[in-house]
């Protein structure tokens, strides 16, 4: 059986001993050490919820120790309504299984499960049937406490090799005579009860290199987020949990898990954006969003990979030019970075048209390093840039930050990413990482981020404030009041690629060449409004 590292026991003195080595040692992403040789695909798209949760939670089984690895394709995920391109029928939910097995894995051997569609839960069924030798038996989830039982269910099942099954999917199984490894229903009145339990007998045994919360794991499929993450929470034997950040108790109760890692820990998964961000900040940890990502124990058992895109061009400059620097924002979120932008920029007929920064996590490297490769050889007119989470550990809380910096140094050089996209604290952390760019927040949509004109040189980092171009009138504004008798660099978001981002460009580009105003707007990507404002200054371009 593969083994897992777990968190370092001594990581302060590790950290005095050896420096940024010594931070990140054995606190990266964890990833699956038996390499991929062939694909067998199991269409979910017939499955109930229970049913999609039990199947991702053997794919994860499987996956850990088999090189012959299960490859899933159409769970569901209310939160993903990025499908802008779907057809009719299709739905809101944007599903690029098939599209990944042609772009990353059309060298690698496939074979489709075949099902049986007249079965409940046809998935799952056929991949138990096929792998029910590596089942040690069922963890049998509350329906009276579903969000907080699934996700122990979850927990306990990678530890345990057992299947994640509701009680009615336990009737349907009976015949394999699998024995009960828990019986969670009846057990616990509470979601912090549950969680009580559940720490007391699976966290010491867990693998700590990340954190892991997930939130709205009901079998609802009007308001659940699904359970395409539970191949990577099950193989890496992460403990994850349910606590409803809404509830101030329970938001609170949070800290009883958090604060048990090392300081700084990315908490990977979901459960709230703002809530979430600016909690687990204060506490100085942050969160990675982690939803609707289907087989990320096949993408992370790749060798990692470096890389290098083209270098910053600096353009020519005159006082009658504004340079824009379109970026697509969200990337710390893998369902932005691994479903939205590669759906998007297959498929939108604007593509390439224009110079674009894509904000993506910058650990796909090691994560998804074939999409990694995928976007890179995409990146001539384009650009990667780099987003580590939506949040981050404040600099009061020195351990969490320092510990933050240094793991989006690691990411953003090994990467290769020259932009780096911050939302809050971007100063700050400009001057620990210096990526060539740093891209601060959403001026004048929230309290985070600094305004249009703060353009400054922070050391070696060009720093910009940032436009959202869904602000109505923001950007007349910003062209209206900008500084006199002098060229006027401007970094835009243009909306997420929840939409076909690349044609709202060239729509802005079309507007702006309709003013007639005597200026000369010029597209470029972020690293080249960096290197541009160093030609202006009189500085190097690196």
């Amino acid at each position: 059986m593969a083994q897992v590292s777990t968190t370092c026991p001594n990581a302060a003195k590790c950290t005095e001993q050896n420096g940024a080595e010594g931070i990140l040692k054995n606190r990266l992403f964890p990833k699956i050490e038996v390499p991929t040789t062939s694909l067998i695909i199991v269409d979910l798209k017939g499955d109930k919820i229970e049913g999609q949760v039990a199947a991702c939670g053997l794919q994860g089984i499987i996956n850990r120790t088999s090189t012959e690895k299960i490859y899933v394709i159409n769970t569901l995920c209310v939160d993903n309504h990025g499908g802008w391109n779907n057809k009719p029928g299709e739905g809101k939910q944007t599903q690029v299984g098939r599209l990944l097995l042609k772009e990353l894995f059309s060298t690698t051997p496939q074979k489709e499960l075949k099902l049986d569609a007249k079965q409940v839960n046809p998935g799952f069924m056929a991949l138990l049937k096929k792998n029910k030798s590596v089942v040690k038996g069922i963890i049998i989830w509350d329906p009276a406490l579903e969000e907080a039982t699934i996700e122990a269910a979850t927990t306990i099942a990678g530890q345990t090799d057992g299947l994640i099954v509701s009680p009615e999917l336990a009737e349907q199984i009976k015949g394999y005579k699998f024995p009960v490894i828990e019986d969670l229903r009846g057990k616990f009145k509470t979601n912090i009860e549950c969680l009580d339990w559940l720490k007391a007998k699976y966290f010491k045994t867990a693998n700590r290199q990340i954190a892991f919360t997930w939130s709205h794991m009901t079998t609802n499929p009007e308001n659940s987020w699904g359970a395409a993450n539970k191949d990577y929470v099950v193989a890496n034997r992460l403990f994850t949990y349910f606590l409803d950040i809404t509830k101030h108790d329970e938001c609170a109760y949070y800290e009883t898990v958090v604060k048990d890692y090392p300081a700084g820990t990315p908490v990977f998964g979901w459960t709230d954006e703002l809530r979430a961000d600016k909690l687990f900040a204060e506490y100085g940890y942050f969160m990675v969003p982690y939803i609707s990502v289907e087989n990320l124990t096949i993408q992370c058992s790749y060798p990692s990979v470096s890389g290098k895109q083209l270098a910053p061009k600096a353009y020519p400059v005159d006082n009658n030019s504004v340079y824009i620097a379109c970026f697509v924002p969200d990337g710390d979120n893998l369902l932005h970075t691994m479903v939205y932008k590669p759906n998007t920029i297959s498929n939108s007929a604007n593509f390439g048209k224009y110079p674009t920064t894509w904000i993506l996590n910058p650990a796909i490297c090691e994560l998804s390093p074939l999409l990694y490769n995928w976007f890179l050889q995409k990146s001539d007119t384009q650009e990667m840039g780099g987003m580590m989470g939506d949040g981050s550990p404040t600099t009061d809380r020195y351990e969490g930050y320092n510990f933050y910096c240094e793991w989006s140094k690691h990411y953003m050089t090994k990467s290769g990413f020259r932009t780096m996209k911050q939302m809050v604290d971007a100063e700050a952390v400009a001057w620990r990482v210096q990526p060539y760019v740093m891209n601060s927040g959403y001026a004048g949509t929230d309290w985070r981020g600094a305004g249009p004109y703060e353009y400054h040189m922070d050391k070696n980092t060009f720093h910009i404030g940032t436009l959202h171009i869904t602000e109505k009138g923001q950007l007349d504004e910003a062209l209206k009041n900008a500084p006199k008798d002098q060229p006027l660099f401007l970094s835009i978001f243009c909306g997420t690629a929840v939409d076909d981002v690349p044609t709202k460009i060239k729509e802005l580009a079309d507007r702006l060449t309709a003013r007639n105003d005597g200026k000369k707007y010029i597209f470029v990507r972020s690293m080249d409004l960096a290197a541009t404002y160093r030609a202006w200054k009189g500085l190097p371009l690196e």
